[in-house]
């Protein structure tokens, strides 16, 4: 075991939140390492993903901050909720790992050049598997499983629309749902068409050219990622008995657009009894390494976008929720 001494009292970079806006409030500041505790694990970040929560944490931290001061919450002002790296100590009662493992899993505050972890967050790395994959698996790997798996209860041979196919979250319910068996109708922009075809998806549709609502074909489910077309629009696709979850959230309308989407989904499924859902993925590492096995197997591969640096980190926040992002975008230290 690494002498708790070693991650205690030194300073690391880390970016941090100062406000709230714009991903103008996040600055490269120098703050002290974590310090080891009980079950914790110190790992040196090597890749660390960003996610529509830690866009909507820079630009909703008012809202945010109330909300979790009425839960009770920890401020904590460094974003980043996904990480891969090397494991540089560990604190006591640590069986699982020692240092110079490479491990990936979730975390607190990882956009930072140490992140201290719990040791049942985190798992092995796959050997073959880049850092910078690895950092990917976590927020959207298990929203993309949990949605089709457990919420929309996927079977082999059925027919799985995704709308939204071509973002973080996209990407791998593309593929997950492949693995599962499904016929899969991607939706997506111009610019992801190849990607999602090259992922696995049956029919690729682009929503600049054509109107899934108007085709014919009637699917089983319906996983909305991006909340860009009204639920009306994206249940009549259904085909009778099909449920449709709707896991995204729109960066276009702020909290308030996205609250009434979400009460909407809510009000639909209790009151009208319709078959529709919403959830907030849930961190498991059963889930976790659920995907390590596909990955193993040669079923999932993490698509990634762009890796900016940890210095230039506050890009890729901005880039992230600009629109423009196409599968994961990675921070690097």
């Amino acid at each position: 075991m690494a002498d708790k001494g070693e991650a205690g009292g030194k300073t690391m970079k880390a970016l941090v939140q100062e406000g709230y806006g714009s991903a103008d409030v996040l600055h490269l500041r120098e703050i002290p390492r974590p310090e080891l505790l009980e079950g914790r694990v110190l790992v040196r970040m090597r890749a660390a993903s960003v996610n529509a929560l830690d866009w909507h944490s820079t630009h909703g931290g008012l809202l945010l901050e109330i909300v979790g001061k009425v839960m009770r919450q920890k401020d904590e002002p460094v974003r980043g909720v996904d990480v891969a790296g090397t494991v540089e100590a560990v604190g006591p009662d640590v069986t699982r790992f020692k240092p110079g493992d490479e491990v990936f899993g979730g975390a607190v505050a990882t956009f930072a050049e140490y992140v201290r972890a719990r040791e049942d967050r985190l798992l092995l790395k796959p050997r073959d598997l880049p850092f910078e994959q690895a950092a990917t698996l976590g927020v959207a790997g298990r929203t993309a499983l949990q949605g089709l798996r457990d919420h929309a209860q996927v079977k082999p041979g059925q027919r799985v629309l995704i709308h939204g196919a071509g973002g973080g979250v996209g990407t791998f319910a593309v593929q997950i749902a492949k693995a599962l068996g499904a016929h899969v109708t991607a939706v997506t922009g111009p610019r992801n068409v190849d990607l999602t075809r090259s992922l696995g998806a049956d029919e690729v549709i682009d929503y600049t050219k054509e109107d899934f609502g108007r085709r014919p074909e009637r699917y089983d489910a319906v996983l909305d990622i991006s909340a860009t077309r009204s639920l009306s629009d994206l249940r009549r696709v259904l085909a009778p008995n099909g449920i449709f979850v709707q896991v995204g959230a729109p960066k276009t309308v702020g909290w308030i657009g996205i609250f009434a989407r979400i009460i909407n989904v809510m009000v639909r499924a209790r009151v009208f009894r319709q078959r529709v859902k919403f959830y907030v993925a849930q961190s498991t590492l059963e889930d976790l390494a659920y995907l390590k096995d596909l990955i193993e197997a040669g079923k999932l591969r993490p698509a990634i976008d762009r890796t900016y640096p940890l210095s230039e980190g506050r890009e890729a926040v901005r880039y992230l929720g600009s629109g423009q992002a196409r599968a994961k975008v990675v921070i690097t230290a």
